[in-house]
């Protein structure tokens, strides 16, 4: 018999209702009728032996690709025709193949439609901004973490991997543009899809659904049953 979630909470904002679960987004996307959901955003763990608080990131990669196929399985369930996953995962210069080997892990289930760089760091030199850019120096922006090897560069980014049923889901390229000098348009202050699940692990709080429909819930890792670390996460 099916255990059907409780929402962890709720909150009404004007005439939009977002709710909140707490939970492994199996048991959430078990409960969900097909082809419900706009937006999944998820950031699950790399299976890099990354040092979380209650469980090992170690799984061998046969399990841990088994495991991304059987809640990819279930996430194009309730996605609907238009409706788009978007996937952060990340490697190590010594191991390389992995958000690759995810990414043809979802190959049976949806289409890629775009792949989003996510650089974390880059240098930009004051001459080739330009003079309207105010630069008095070169200047570094971002973060990353330095490699102490002579056989690896600097790893200063993660793929964002974005998934659609029928590769020709639509997107408002203006609304997704960053800020630049000669373009000020953002995302920002948008509507939010009628319904938006962010599944994640890394987070600390749960994520959400928006305008009634379901809250989203956490990927818990698979065969380490009771971890409490994975909590999800959203973005926004």
């Amino acid at each position: 018999m099916t255990v059907l979630q409780k929402p962890f909470d709720s909150v009404t904002l004007g005439s939009a209702r977002s709710t909140f679960y707490h939970s492994d987004c199996l048991d959430v996307f078990a409960q969900l009728p097909a082809r419900s959901v706009d937006v999944i955003v998820t950031s699950p763990p790399y299976n890099l032996g990354i040092q979380y608080n209650q469980y090992q990131d170690t799984l061998s990669r046969s399990d841990y690709l088994q495991w991304t196929n059987a809640w990819v399985a279930a996430a194009a369930r309730v996605l609907r025709p238009e409706g788009s996953l978007f996937l952060n995962v990340g490697a190590k210069p010594t191991d390389p193949w992995t958000a690759l080997d995810v990414a043809q892990a979802v190959r049976p289930h949806l289409r890629l439609q775009n792949i989003i760089h996510w650089v974390k760091s880059i240098a930009i030199e004051r001459s080739a901004a330009g003079s309207a850019a105010g630069l008095t120096r070169d200047l570094a922006v971002g973060h990353y973490k330095p490699i102490n090897s002579d056989r690896f560069l600097n790893d200063c980014h993660e793929f964002i991997f974005h998934f659609t049923p029928l590769g020709e889901t639509g997107l408002e390229r203006l609304r997704l543009a960053s800020p630049t000098r000669t373009n000020r348009t953002s995302a920002a202050g948008g509507e939010p899809p009628a319904a938006c699940a962010a599944a994640g692990t890394r987070g600390s709080s749960p994520t959400r659904r928006f305008s009634g429909a379901i809250a989203t819930a956490r990927i818990r890792r698979p065969f380490r049953r009771g971890c409490r670390n994975s909590a999800c996460a959203c973005m926004g």
